[in-house]
């Protein structure tokens, strides 16, 4: 085939004549490449456009913190490098083959030939529009992103020190709490002879009635001592294996007028040392959300990574838990993932938006369902609701920007577009299924063995 029959067979030229594409073909010509062959780098002259004839280019340029940003991935009969011709400049982005493809490259004398017939020049300003605008989007979002991303490590270096100081002195709090405790013993059992404070074994798992009904009864009997905070201590008492018997045998030769402040003591014993435990798991509630959110947010981390996708999602899952408290999540990862080769954050943008969007779908409850398995494609992964769905007339518009089906101030119509945008960007694919039992999604990411 020559090449302007190869012009002639893509929509972009196809309508153009003959005439016109035999002058440009005369000096153009079609290369044949490997992958990852770069064919325009950023910053240079401007000496040539070329049209995809088969395969796929990447264009990137290079963004914040000195990371390439994925601006667009072109398939056959798209063209490039048409708008630093027209402006004469150097080039603003770098085009490298995603695959083994061929081009058609056509030097600016015969770009200029085609600048004489009019339906290529509306054609080529609408395209240049549209690139323009997608780019300034692109470059916009990593930069919000970027900004974000040294806003949330200033935030997770100033939380994650006060959470491990809280972390260490609970810790030793526990430890010191453990020695008085012992040392008040002591003093304790001059008080009557065979008197032992050595705390009781904790009673295992508990059903809520099962606790209810000792704390009950714990709290009746410390009542009849005198304690009128009773109730406030039965719980922790329990939680740790106080029952009346073993209260009794404590109070066994203990005179009248101090069983009331022992049983006590017992007491409020037994609940510090629930608020000491209390802390500590809170703290380190603390330290795991921020070691989370650091890894969402893939700070101090190379912009291209190496990702096992399970863990984005489940980290994902723990930073949405309050929207999902009403929903049963179930997870079917496969054991082999394979890793995917993509910008981390943007990705576990995307787990954000769908689980976002399916925990609106169910504010009633329901069932999430998030699956993930290898593809001959790359790696493949279902997000399933039990929502009400999407209504069959509104489902090939969902990821149109600006597009919701969400009540006014719920909905900004960006969330599904950024999704599909992400996706597309790193050569992926997204399908939505929808019904009266629910939505599904299925996206197919690509892996470097894909």
């Amino acid at each position: 085939m020559t090449t302007a029959d190869s012009l002639r067979s893509l929509p972009y030229f196809a309508d153009l004549p003959d005439e016109l594409l035999e002058r440009v073909a005369a000096g153009s010509e079609t290369v044949d490449l490997d992958s990852e062959v770069v064919i325009i780098e950023e910053g240079s002259q401007s000496e040539e456009m070329y049209v995809v004839v088969t395969g796929e280019l990447v264009v990137t340029k290079r963004g914040a913190a000195d990371q390439d940003v994925t601006l667009a991935r072109l398939s056959p009969g798209e063209v490039v490098g048409e708008i630093a011709l027209l402006d004469q400049a150097p080039r603003t982005a770098t085009v490298t083959t995603a695959m083994p493809t061929s081009v058609i490259r056509i030097p600016a004398a015969s770009f200029g030939e085609l600048l004489s017939d009019a339906q290529v020049v509306r054609r080529m300003f609408r395209t240049v529009t549209s690139r323009l605008r997608g780019i300034e989007d692109t470059l916009r979002h990593e930069e919000r992103m970027a900004a974000l991303g040294k806003m949330a490590a200033q935030l997770m270096h100033e939380l994650n020190n006060p959470a491990a100081a809280v972390g260490r002195s609970t810790s030793e709090l526990g430890r010191v709490y453990e020695e008085l405790n012992d040392e008040a013993s002591a003093l304790a059992r001059s008080l009557g002879d065979g008197i032992d404070f050595a705390r009781p074994q904790p009673p295992g798992d508990l059903s809520p009635m099962e606790a209810g009904d000792r704390e009950d009864e714990l709290a009746t009997y410390l009542e009849e001592l005198g304690i009128d905070d009773a109730w406030d201590l039965a719980p922790g008492m329990v939680a740790v294996g106080w029952n009346p018997t073993l209260i009794d045998d404590v109070l066994t030769g203990v005179e009248d007028d101090l069983r009331t402040h022992l049983a006590r003591w017992v007491g409020l014993r037994a609940t510090a040392g629930q608020l000491i435990g209390e802390i500590g798991i809170a703290a380190g509630r603390v330290s795991e959300l921020v070691r989370i959110v650091k890894e969402y947010s893939y700070l101090d981390q190379a912009p291209i990574q190496e990702v096992v996708i399970d863990g984005g999602i489940k980290d994902t899952l723990v930073l949405l838990k309050h929207k999902l408290k009403e929903v049963d999540v179930v997870l079917d990862f496969a054991d082999d993932l394979r890793p995917v080769e993509v910008p981390g954050r943007d990705l576990n943008q995307v787990w954000t938006n769908l689980i976002d969007n399916a925990g609106d779908a169910m504010e009633s409850g329901g069932t999430l369902t998030i699956s993930a398995a290898n593809d001959p494609q790359g790696v493949r992964v279902t997000i399933s609701d039990t929502g009400s769905g999407i209504p069959p007339e509104t489902a090939e518009r969902i990821f149109d920007p600006f597009f919701t089906t969400k009540e006014p101030g719920k909905g900004t119509g960006l969330g599904l577009h950024t999704v599909h945008t992400i996706i597309a960007r790193i050569g992926g694919s997204i399908d939505v299924e929808s019904g009266d039992e629910g939505t599904t999604f299925v996206i197919v990411l690509p892996t470097a063995s894909a």
